[in-house]
């Protein structure tokens, strides 16, 4: 069976909360703001969940600590059809 790509964007319902906030973020980026976006996690184990604080209901799961940061980039990145590299991604402990 294949495996799933872990940062696959689901689609943003138009209305919701989670919306309103990929708008916001992707008209500060074309503004040319170098946005920072910070990620939590829990659990541990088999797998990680990371949630990040200004997308509400964006998160994943990884492996271990180390995927946490790259895992979050990817998924920020296509959640908000932008490049990875125009952003931040900040772990908090």
């Amino acid at each position: 069976m294949p495996r799933e790509d872990a940062t696959r964007a689901a689609p943003v319902a138009p209305g919701s909360v989670l919306s309103g906030q990929v708008a916001a973020a992707r008209r500060r980026l074309a503004d040319g703001e170098r946005l920072v976006f910070h990620v939590t996690t829990e659990g541990g184990g088999a797998a990680i969940d990371v949630r990040v604080r200004e997308l509400s209901s964006v998160h994943l799961y990884v492996p271990d600590t180390l995927g946490v940061p790259d895992g979050a980039r990817g998924l920020i990145a296509k959640t908000l059809g932008v490049d990875p590299s125009s952003f931040e991604v900040v772990p908090e402990p």
